[in-house]
């Protein structure tokens, strides 16, 4: 009898042992919307450009880190202004405190030195404006305070000189009113029949899909996330887009 409750307790440590080694580590992501903002096309030379770096610290949370901005081509740090929101407690970017970041060697250090611990997730709110057009690749790298990398994602974006959203379909505008809201807006098709309608947020993620719409079409954005939206209207094998904000 002593012996089978050995056995069965050598069993149950060697179970207990086996699930803690193989217990995974859930890594830190880091992720811009600066790419997406450029895929729209609507990354231009002298303006102002809002956007947002996402990070979830999974298992990591409490480590103390800071963001960095790693430029592939270092000299490009002269073609663009970057500012980022020195405001630690802003909940929006409507409470974000802009302040220019600089550049050494192609790297920008971003937040406090030394880091600061990180929470369950947060957003870092950037604001950029290009003076030259071009194509900039980048790393953004979240780096811990004795130096190891957490998490890393390289990123590629366009600067051009001219907007390059389409909101016409044939003869027809798509347009969407007001442009800002906090309510219901509304998508005005024209003469576009049967299109299939998408709004997507900065991250390219769908938040609502529609089918067949005709018309005038209501939305509304009261259950979403303040920022920039894009709504794009296919139809007659023909893409058109509008840009909504939600306050």
């Amino acid at each position: 009898m002593k012996k089978a409750l050995h056995i069965a307790a050598a069993v149950f440590a060697f179970v207990l042992a086996t699930g803690v080694s193989n217990a995974q580590t859930k890594e830190a992501t880091v992720n811009g919307t600066l790419d997406v903002i450029s895929e729209q096309g609507n990354l231009v030379i002298g303006s102002d450009v809002q956007w947002q770096v996402h990070i979830n610290s999974f298992d990591r949370q409490g480590d103390k880190t800071n963001l960095e901005i790693k430029l592939h081509n270092p000299a490009q740090s002269n073609n663009f202004t970057l500012h980022y929101n020195s405001n630690r407690d802003a909940a929006n970017e409507d409470e974000a405190v802009y302040t220019q970041v600089s550049f050494t060697d192609g790297v920008a250090v971003i937040g406090p030195e030394g880091g600061e611990p990180l929470p369950t997730s947060y957003k870092e709110y950037f604001k950029i404006n290009f003076s030259a057009p071009g194509i900039y690749k980048y790393d953004l790298i979240l780096r811990r305070e004795d130096n190891v990398v957490l998490a890393t994602v390289t990123e590629t974006v366009t600067a051009g000189t001219v907007a390059s959203i389409d909101d016409m379909i044939g003869d027809s505008r798509v347009a969407v009113y007001p442009t800002v809201s906090t309510g219901t807006v509304k998508l005005s098709l024209g003469k576009i029949r049967n299109a299939n309608v998408a709004v997507m947020d900065m991250l390219g993620r769908k938040v609502l899909e529609l089918s067949n719409a005709n018309g005038t079409v209501e939305i509304n954005t009261q259950q979403y996330a303040r920022g920039t939206y894009f709504v794009k209207v296919m139809a007659e094998n023909d893409v058109a887009s509008s840009r909504l904000i939600v306050k």
